[in-house]
């Protein structure tokens, strides 16, 4: 089972079993590491999914999992049986599991719900704001940044004007207003595969 078909049935469950409107993106860049989340899935919540199947090892999972716990409000690791053991010595607790399951044919079994996070980091969070974006929040906020400013300056002052949740929402309504294809990407709008 490649990681392609496992992720393509994964996206698919994920988009029939959330409420409300949500978007799913592949290969989800996370700022200030080299990291991106197999899938990331943006609606009330952002939720990341690492997927490990059985060609995969778990070398990379520690720095994963760091990453993503300065992001994604819930996390959840999508494992082969054959990881299930030793991933469960490696996560935190909050993180969901989830089983790959290929008989009868590929499907999922939650393992563990994943809880949520408290730990994310808002200095990344912000990140992921195209200068567009925070440019536009900024002015929703009433304030009026320099239009010379570039977008570390317009981070700081949202990272100044909001509190956490503020910055989640701002954040997640950016993300979804984008491009589905583009939704996780970097300003310099790597494509997607």
């Amino acid at each position: 089972m490649t990681e392609a078909v496992v992720r393509h049935s994964l996206r698919e469950y994920i988009l029939g079993t959330t409420p409300g409107p949500v978007e799913a993106v592949n290969e989800f860049w996370v700022p200030k590491s080299n990291e991106r989340a197999d899938v990331a899935v943006i609606g009330a919540l952002m939720q990341g999914f690492e997927i490990k199947t059985e060609r995969d090892t778990l070398k990379r999972l520690p720095r994963q999992t760091e990453a993503y716990t300065r992001v994604f409000d819930r996390c959840h690791a999508v494992l082969a049986e054959r990881h299930v053991d030793r991933a469960l010595e490696m996560l935190p607790s909050w993180w969901g599991v989830l089983v790959i399951e290929t008989e009868p044919s590929l499907s999922f079994r939650e393992l563990r719900p994943a809880i949520v996070n408290e730990a994310v980091d808002a200095e990344v969070l912000v990140r992921l704001l195209w200068r567009d974006e925070a440019h536009a929040a900024l002015c929703a906020l009433g304030d009026t940044p320099d239009p010379r400013a570039g977008r570390f300056r317009m981070w700081e002052l949202l990272l100044a004007l909001l509190d956490i949740d503020g910055i989640k929402k701002v954040v997640r309504e950016a993300l979804l207003r984008r491009d589905p294809t583009r939704a996780g990407m970097p300003s310099q709008r790597f494509a997607v595969t």
